[in-house]
């Protein structure tokens, strides 16, 4: 049998549903793959190995019993340490929060752990998600599996390193501009950044409520349909949270792209490295070759400072929210703190034509869509490959480059994924973003999934040293 650790979601799901293997061995076989890789990666802060094995009990006693909760029920998942678990620390990634428990379980783990999911535990992020390495001051840096010299992306460093090292069947990450997204491109998985309001952010530490997306991360498109089909509904307590109608997004997976169209975004190649290039030209040669048609469209000329609006929004929304530790030199790494303190700078004035400009970003690519008839956009997720640990942490500064493609669609509030599509000359993958209309998240997921079964990167995995 194949290691079990090396299983998407779907099989390790039908090998629960036929018995064939057990939730406590699905577990087991991931708890030693942390233990063995671990060490060189630094993918998680806390291990929750008691509760994951009392966990993994229970849901073995379900399927016994008869009553197994659907297709997440006994999978090893793992948290972004900005999600709430009920009593279990959430750091935000900051020394500041080391010691608070959390009373509640944020919505999107209420939501998995009623659909019987095992929570492997918490992985590390960049300080407050403000970031795009992971190069955490207070925790170490997280590894990239392909390479442990260079970063995983951020802030969702932790959950990316751990799907690619096999050591989460699942995970869960936030995306405010392309913490996803880019975490998934450098460690070669598959992210998805749902539509705006779609999933439930309760329990979630901020950095802007005006940005912030909550989504799944997985190694394969399908496995995200599986996710969001529980993370999805309305939050009360969210109050960007939209009802919307129940949608199964794994019932239209198979819906292809033929008769589809999409455009690459001219702009978003420009800053791209000659592999990233090559690499998501290829990929939009297998999208055709599925029976897509892909013209470019350029709908980014006009608007230049949509960009800067999105950087003033995050550092005065999080300054809003962390203003108290902004108080106490000691509580916020410098290089983090210097970024929140750009809020300084900004004006009323600046902030409410930052929220004026995100909106005419998405009134705008949304009517770009409409214009052109198109399913969707195309462009490489980051124009570059995983850049190295900077050794200096206190200055943590990451390639301006890096969210250069993905900020955009989190200002347009549109779902948007990133799946793998190839390897430059030094083995460090590359990525395919796919972005859609609003709430069109079943056609962006059907596509990428359409991709994936006509390629394999997906299915390639990094060589790890098997411990100390």
């Amino acid at each position: 049998m194949t290691d079990l650790s090396d299983l998407t979601i779907a099989e390790a799901s039908r090998l629960l549903e036929k018995r064939e293997v057990t939730a406590v061995e699905l577990l087991e076989a991931h708890l030693t793959r942390i233990v063995t890789t671990e060490p060189a990666l630094n993918s998680y802060v806390v291990v929750l190995v008691d509760t994951a094995r009392a966990e993994a009990e229970a849901s073995d006693a379900r399927v016994v019993d008869g009553g197994r909760l659907g297709p997440l029920d006994g999978i090893p998942i793992a948290v972004k340490d900005l999600y709430d678990i009920a009593g279990v620390v959430t750091t935000g990634g900051t020394g500041a929060y080391r010691s608070r428990v959390a009373a509640e379980d944020s919505t999107a783990v209420r939501r998995l752990r009623s659909a019987g999911a095992v929570f492997l535990g918490k992985t590390n992020t960049h300080e407050l998600a403000f970031g795009g390495t992971t190069n955490n001051i207070h925790y170490g840096a997280t590894h990239n599996p392909w390479n442990l010299e260079r970063v995983p992306g951020g802030s969702s460093g932790g959950s990316g390193s751990a799907l690619a090292a096999r050591q989460a069947l699942g995970a869960l990450g936030t995306d405010t501009g392309g913490s996803i997204r880019i975490p998934a491109a450098f460690c070669g998985v598959t992210g998805h950044k749902p539509t705006y309001g779609l999933v439930g952010r309760t329990g979630i530490t901020p950095l802007s409520h005006t940005l912030d997306h909550a989504g799944p991360m997985a190694r394969t498109a399908e496995d995200c349909a599986l996710l969001l089909d529980v993370l999805t509904g309305y939050d009360e307590h969210d109050l960007d949270s939209i009802a919307r109608p129940a949608v199964d997004f794994t019932a239209g997976l198979e819906d292809g792209v033929g008769g589809l169209r999409f455009a690459i975004i001219p702009s978003m190649l420009k800053d791209a490295v000659p592999a990233v290039e090559a690499n998501f030209l290829a990929a939009v040669d297998v999208l055709r070759s599925l029976g897509a048609t892909v013209i470019e469209v350029e709908p980014m000329e006009d608007h230049p400072d949509w960009r800067a609006a999105l950087t003033g929004l995050i550092s005065v929304e999080c300054y809003s929210y962390h203003q108290a530790l902004m108080e106490e030199p000691s509580q916020i790494g410098p290089a983090v703190r210097s970024r929140i303190a750009q809020a300084f700078d900004r004006t009323a004035w600046d902030y409410a034509r930052g929220l004026d400009v995100r909106k005419l970003a998405e009134r705008h690519f949304e009517a770009v869509l409409r214009e052109h008839h198109l399913a969707g956009y195309l462009a490489p997720t980051s124009p570059i490959t995983a850049p190295p640990i900077d050794p200096d942490q206190e200055r943590d500064q990451a390639p301006p480059t890096i969210f250069v493609n993905t900020t955009v669609f989190d200002m347009t509030h549109q779902p948007s994924i990133s799946v793998p599509c190839g390897f430059d000359a030094e083995g460090l993958p590359t990525g395919l973003m796919i972005s859609g209309a609003l709430w069109d998240d079943a056609t962006v997921l059907s596509a990428a999934h359409a991709f994936q079964g006509a390629t394999d990167w997906h299915t390639k995995a990094p060589a790890l040293p098997d411990g100390d």
